[in-house]
Parts: structure tokens; sequence; C-alpha cells
């Protein structure tokens, strides 16, 4: 057999012939196992690794049914074998890429160490081979996937040492500008540029490219480049013969390197390092940063025509799409940008505010706006006002469109409003943002049942009405209860349409069946990486210990039938909505606010009371009455009403 995990995971028989995991639980545990063949894994590590933070109400039961799954798939089934502590899988020689890679490797930077650079050059070139992109695509973050990912980077290093060795300094130039670009922090990367650089004759690129890295280091941590980087310094001030290689040690002519790389593209510190600029005076460079605008995109069109409205606008329109998780704000923002970008002719801007459920400085992203409008990064000023201000004065008069995408806070987003008319700025949150001044709110909810079933049918590329297998009347009925389970949510829609592009032999009846069961419908939206109970699970971790408990509560039996009168919840319903899991459905007679639960969101919070047990259940007996001006109620979860993603 052969396996291969330096990438998406593949697993072939002795025939060559492709053998399929296509659920994200197998191929994960079998990535795992495989990061260390031969060697047991304890049932604790593989629970965490495969389930992370949710795991299932019966771990050891869940990952045995797992492993009994992967052995099923195995041409061998005998190679997974259990063991007293969990776990391990057999590999033999050549059998494993991450064996083959880890032996090249090894040998590459032996010979490199016996100064045989042409050898070394082709070993680790042959173990860089072995990986594909992503890498280690079925892998999650576990210490053995981090080990493998440094010896990748050592590898490279490694054979950008032999390639320098090999006088191949200006073809290595690109790779090792792309480097340090992705990693401005690493000096042995940049030893490698300088060398390159000083090597093809740009002796001044190379000293400004030691100053933008000291300035980085500098504002990052306070120190200095090391004592590499220190004597490689020196040796470029001085012309140190021991630079050039021998067989040029005679002389070293200038040669023409090509245009410098746009600004944009050159190495530059987020905190505002120097750049090989000798001119610092802001020059614009129109630039057009949005997102490519999802291909399959469908409904939404009373929204996309209030936005029309809106860009541009008046003065400096600001407009914020909110609503709970997974109803694809960013994808009617990007549609609506594009859209409009004919209107905005001084550039599109795209902000991106969330990194994986962190808050971005919004410092940061201005100065990374600013280098992309073609400010030079040594011209950017460190201080906050100073930063905003010139931030300001280049929009000044443009047309230009800003894209704010996953804002938390009103805070986040001012910094990166233009000061004049003409400009406008598009804002993507869950929170509606309502201290934001002058901002108008655009608030989704799920798609309607038609619009559900269009989305469902583009991404699966099914037509559920027309003829073939997944064609008639039978099959239209069963698209139809697809989306009425995922909720008309546009994220659970897509996962669902993606699983049946993924499996041709699932049917549009089957898949409906599986998500007619509440109790597992989570466990059938996930698909690789992307699950909705892994958004769920990220939006509930970043509200309060009392919010989630709130949400736990709101799955106990007897709130969908009564008002939630539990004073804990009433006061969480708030932030529960700007964290996207609940959704605001007006004001009730009294004038008081009312929030309701979608049915995916139920489903979570079940799993969530489940795991509470009994002192959270507690607060869920029935209290007596009491006056408020808020209700919060959840919709029977047996109801169905025009938009049940709102219910």
């Amino acid at each position: 057999m052969r396996f291969s995990i330096l990438g998406p995971l593949e697993v072939r028989d002795d025939a060559g012939h492709a053998v399929s995991f296509t659920r994200r639980l197998h191929r994960t545990a079998l990535s795992v196992l495989l990061l260390n063949p031969g060697q047991p894994c304890s049932c604790a590590s593989l629970v965490d690794a495969i389930w992370g933070d949710e795991p299932p109400l019966s771990p050891e039961v869940s990952l045995r049914s797992c492993v009994y799954g992967i052995r099923k798939l195995l041409p061998d089934p005998a190679r997974l074998r259990t063991h007293p502590s969990g776990y391990l899988i057999v590999t033999g020689p050549g059998e494993l890429d991450a064996d083959d890679f880890r032996e090249l490797a090894g040998r590459g930077r032996d010979a490199l160490d016996a100064r045989q650079p042409a050898e070394a050059a082709t070993l680790l070139s042959r173990a860089l081979a072995q990986w594909r992109e992503p890498p280690l695509a079925d892998v999650p973050a576990v210490p053995a996937r981090d080990r493998l990912l440094g010896l990748r980077l050592e590898a490279r290093d490694a054979l950008v040492d032999a390639r320098l060795a090999l006088g191949e300094h200006r073809q290595v130039l690109g790779e090792l500008r792309a480097a340090v670009t992705a990693d401005p922090l690493r000096e042995h990367s940049w030893a490698q540029l300088i060398t390159a650089l000083y090597r093809s004759g740009a002796r001044a690129e190379a000293l400004a490219a030691f100053g933008r890295l000291r300035m980085a280091l500098v504002s990052a941590y306070g120190i200095d480049p090391g004592p590499e980087l220190q004597d490689l310094h020196r040796k470029v001030l001085a012309d140190d013969p021991s630079l050039l290689l021998p067989a040029a040690n005679v002389a070293m002519t200038p040669v023409e390197v090509g245009p410098a790389p746009p600004a944009a593209a050159r190495p530059a510190d987020e905190a505002g390092g120097s750049a090989p600029d000798t001119d610092l005076t802001p020059a614009w460079r129109p630039a057009c940063q949005l997102p490519a605008a999802v291909p399959d995109f469908t409904g939404r069109t009373a929204e996309l025509a209030w936005l029309r409205t809106r860009l541009p606008g008046d003065g400096m329109a600001v407009t914020v799409i909110t609503g709970m998780l997974g109803t694809g704000k960013t994808a009617l923002a990007v549609r609506a940008a594009h859209e409009a970008a004919c209107a905005f002719p001084d550039g599109q801007l795209y902000a991106c505010l969330d990194d994986g459920g962190r808050p971005r400085d919004p410092q940061v992203v201005l100065g990374e706006l600013l280098r992309g409008v073609g400010v030079p990064a040594g011209a950017i000023p460190a201080a906050r006002f100073e930063r905003e201000a010139l931030y300001r004065s280049v929009l000044a008069g443009r047309k230009v469109l800003v894209l704010a995408d996953g804002a938390t806070s009103a805070a986040q987003v001012r910094p990166l409003l233009p000061g004049t008319a003409g400009a406008a700025v598009l804002v993507t949150s869950r929170s509606r943002l309502p201290d934001l001044e002058g901002a108008r709110s655009l608030e989704l909810a799920g798609l309607d049942p038609a619009d559900s079933v269009t989305l469902l049918a583009r991404v699966s590329g099914r037509e559920p009405s027309g003829p073939g297998r997944d064609g008639g009347r039978e099959n239209a009925e069963a698209a139809a209860s697809v989306a009425a389970a995922c909720g008309y949510l546009p994220l659970a829609l897509r996962i669902a349409g993606i699983r049946l592009a993924d499996d041709p032999g699932l049917r549009l009846a089957v898949l409906a069946r599986s998500l007619a069961d509440q109790r597992h419908r989570l466990d059938e939206l996930e698909i690789g990486g992307t699950s909705v109970r892994g958004r769920l699970g990220a939006a509930a971790q970043a509200v309060s210990g009392p919010a989630r408990r709130a949400l736990a509560l709101l799955a106990a039996p007897e709130v969908p039938d009564r008002p939630f009168e539990n004073s804990a919840a009433r006061r969480a319903a708030p932030e529960l909505a700007d964290a996207g899991l609940l959704h605001r459905a007006g004001h009730d007679d009294s004038g008081a606010r009312r929030y309701r639960l979608h049915p995916l969101v139920l489903a979570y919070a079940g799993e969530l009371l489940a795991a509470a047990g009994p002192p959270v259940l507690e607060l869920a007996a029935p209290r007596p009455p009491r006056s408020s001006r808020m209700t919060t109620r959840v919709g029977d979860r047996r109801t169905t009403s025009a938009n049940p993603a709102c219910s």
C-alpha cells in the first residue's frame, strides 16, 4: 500500500488504485495515526485531535466506531491494530511519503555538511517534492504536525543554501523575497536574501534589506539582528571577498536583476519597518483587493437592490450587513462590492478584521491598507493618531470603497473610515454595531425555501427537478427536505451541497433521511475542515460563561412552549445575538425585544445542555412570572413557517 499525508490524505492499494475516505472523522484519525507509524496513539489524544473542544457524549464509543469505519475501507484491515493504550497503524519501507521525506531530507543535509552541494540539492529537491498543497490538509494541529512542518522549513532553507553554493543566487531571489514576506522575522531567510542580492550585484538593496529586518526586530521585540546577520552586514559594507563564490573571487560585475517588485509585494514589517524606497512621499496606487465573488451566489435580490442605493450614496455612506453566523454576510458584501466597483474608480480596499475568531488590531490593518495603495512602509507612522490621519489624508477626495469584513465592534471600524465624501464603507458583523456613527444596517436571515433549493442545486451540481437519477418529483421533495433540515441557512446548505458534489453515490433522499434526525443533524453537516458544529462552537466559546449556560438552557424541554423567564438568559440574549447565536425577531406589542433560535443552534444548544448535566437543568425549572420589558421566545421545533430559518 501507499499512504500520503503531506497534503490531502491519499491511500492507494498494491495495484495503485485510490482508496476513498470521504468522511472527515476517518481522514483525520488515519492522518494522526500515520504521523507516528508503528507507534501507539492513546485514545485520549485521538479524541482530542478528531473532535477538539467538542467531543461526543461517549468519546470511546465514537472512537471505536471511527476505527471500525477505517478498517472497513482499508484493503488490509490488519494494518490498523488495537493497542493496550490506544491504536497504531503499521507501514512498511517506502509506503509512507512522510518517511520518504525525512530520509531524503536527512541525506540532503548530510551532503550539504560534507560540502557536496550538487548532491544535496538533488536530494533535498526530491524530499520537498513529496509535499503537496495544501500541506497536511487532513492533520489537525498536534505537536507531531508542527515538527513535520518545521522539518519542511529546514529542508527549504538547506536547499537554498545548496543552490547558493552552486551559484544560483539570481534564480532564488524570487523565492527568498516571498519567504521573508511570509515570515518577516526569520533571520536565516534574510541572511540568504542579502547574500543572493550581494552576489547579484545589488549591494544597496542588500544593505536596505538588513535595515528593514533590523527595524522590524526593534519594533517587535526591541532587539537587533543576531550574530549571523551582524557579521554578514559588516562583510557587505566592507565588500568582503568571502561573500563571493570561490570561482568569482577575482571580480564581480554588477548585473541587471530586473525591476523591483511592486511595493505591495516587497518584504515589509506589519509594525512599520523601513523599505528600500528612497522617496517616502505617499504615491497613490489604485487597488482592487476584493476577494472573488461566490460563483453560485443565490437569492438576496431585495438586499442587493437596497445595497445598490447605498453604493455609492450621498456623503460617506457606512453600511453594516449583520445577521447570525452562516447567513452569508461576506458573500453578499463581496457580491455587492463587485457590482458597485465601477462607481469607485480610485480603488476597492479589503480589510479582514477577523483572524480565526480573534479580532485583529485595526492599526495593523491600517498599515496593510496604506501599503496596498502605494504608501512606502517607512512612511507609515507608528503612532496611532498619526497613522489614522495619514490614512484619511491619502483617501481624501477619492472615490474608494472599503470592505471591512468580520468586525466585532465599532472601535475596530472607526479607524478605517475615510474622512471625506465620495467614499463608502461596507461592514460585515454579527453585531449591529449600533454605536457606529452614521451607519445603516441590513440584517440577514435564512434564504427563502425556493432560493435554498436553488443554492443546494448550484453547489451540488444536481438539478432535483431534472431528468436522471436525481431528478423527478421524489428528488424535488428530498431537496426541499434537505433545505428545511438545514434551516435555510446558507452555510449549512453549502455543506450539504458540497457533500452531494463530493460523493456522486450519495442520493438526495438518503441525505434527507440522515438530516431528518435532529440528534445527529450536526454530524451530517460537516465536510473537510468546515462544519456547522465547529462554527457554532467557535461562536459559543467567544461568549461569556453565563451566556453559554443560557444558550444550553434554551434547549430545555420546557422552554420551546413558554416564555423564557430565567433572568440570566434574559440578560444574555443580546450577547448571544451579537455572537450570531440568536436572531433578533423585532418587538412584541409592548415594545419588548424578541429573539428566535435557529433549529441548528437549538441542536447545538441541546448538546451543550447534555454536556452540562443536572446543575444547569435545575435552572430550567419553571419560575413565577415576573414583569420585564424584554421577553425571549423560542419557536416550536415542530412548527413550519414561511421562513423557518428564524423559528
